[in-house]
């Protein structure tokens, strides 16, 4: 019998919750929650690891631990992290979507992790793609509607005074609180996870060596690894780009002044829709096709965006 403490629950519906979460796992064959108490009673099978239980519990939202574990200890390292020394070992390098979904499943199936990360942890979408393109996007469509809209013959519409710099302000703001909600705050909180903030080098086939960010070293060894470290924009062979200070997406959406002018190369989906919220702020976009628009997709389509991006003065 496992006996967890469990923060969080609110109601008996939330203890619901939590039982049917537990019961879900393998080697679970029976679960007893309290929400008055703060308990949940876990009768396994042998060998059914504890952190699989926990992972269970905190991905609800709720927090859990061992009954005789303690508190939490500094610098997001529960004293359970590590207790499992029979557990399989796995270090992952990097902390992005493909980092993430490894780390978490190993943990799950009951291993041990030592997640390494050189720079801002999470992946693209969080940082430097979906989330902060999206914002951006949506301020542009805001800034159009008051410039032009359907009810213009009854609202007067007027072109909005663009702050760029404020708007960047709030776009990373909204970033950083997503990056704490699906990704820091996951790793802080996971009894499994000890998460090594530098850069990692292989030594052999079961050890590397961490060059810590805040100075210093640190030796870890491993069952497996796992690189998940993603990857760089690809620049196109075009005749003296590489002379030229151009901008890939991600360098586009961490601008705080907008261009008077701007060229996209490329006519797939990230191009376009980045030209149409850079011309809607107000810059003067030119599109290059080598095709058409949106080549990959049925020819309706780009000649609709086509149509529209004429319409507005791309």
């Amino acid at each position: 019998m496992i006996e967890l403490n469990v923060s969080g629950m609110t109601c008996d519906r939330c203890a619901d919750h939590v039982r049917e979460a537990l019961e879900k796992l393998p080697g679970v064959q029976s679960v007893e929650v309290s929400y008055p108490q703060g308990t949940a009673s876990v009768a396994v099978d042998p060998g059914t690891p504890a952190s699989a239980l926990t992972f269970a519990v905190t991905r609800l939202g709720y927090q859990a631990r061992l009954a005789n574990s303690g508190p939490t200890s500094p610098a997001g390292a529960s004293v359970s992290k590590g207790r499992d020394e029979d557990a399989p070992h796995i270090a992952v390098i990097g902390s992005g979507g493909a980092a993430m979904a490894a780390a978490l499943k190993a943990a799950e199936r009951g291993a041990r992790i030592t997640l390494i990360e050189r720079g801002t942890v999470g992946g693209t979408c969080v940082n430097t793609g979906c989330v902060p393109s999206k914002i951006m996007i949506r301020a542009a469509h805001i800034a159009h509607l008051r410039t032009e809209s359907p009810f213009d013959a009854g609202l007067s519409a007027q072109a909005p005074v663009v702050d760029r710099a404020k708007l960047l302000e709030q776009q990373q703001r909204r970033v950083e609180e997503l990056r704490d909600a699906k990704y820091e705050g996951i790793l802080r909180d996971h009894p499994a996870i000890t998460v090594l903030h530098g850069e990692a080098r292989f030594v052999d086939a079961h050890s590397l060596t961490v060059t810590l960010n805040e100075g210093g070293e640190q030796t870890v060894r491993f069952d497996r690894a796992f690189i998940g470290t993603g990857a760089r924009p690809a620049a196109p062979p075009v005749p003296g780009l590489a002379d030229t200070p151009y901008l890939t997406s991600t360098g586009a959406l961490a601008l705080d002044t907008l261009p008077k002018r701007l060229i996209v190369i490329g006519a797939s989906v990230v191009a376009l829709e980045l030209a149409q919220a850079f011309a809607r702020l107000g810059s003067q976009v030119t599109v290059l096709a080598r095709s058409r628009l949106l080549s990959q997709e049925d020819p309706a389509v780009g000649d609709a965006v086509e149509a529209a991006f004429r319409r507005e003065g791309i």
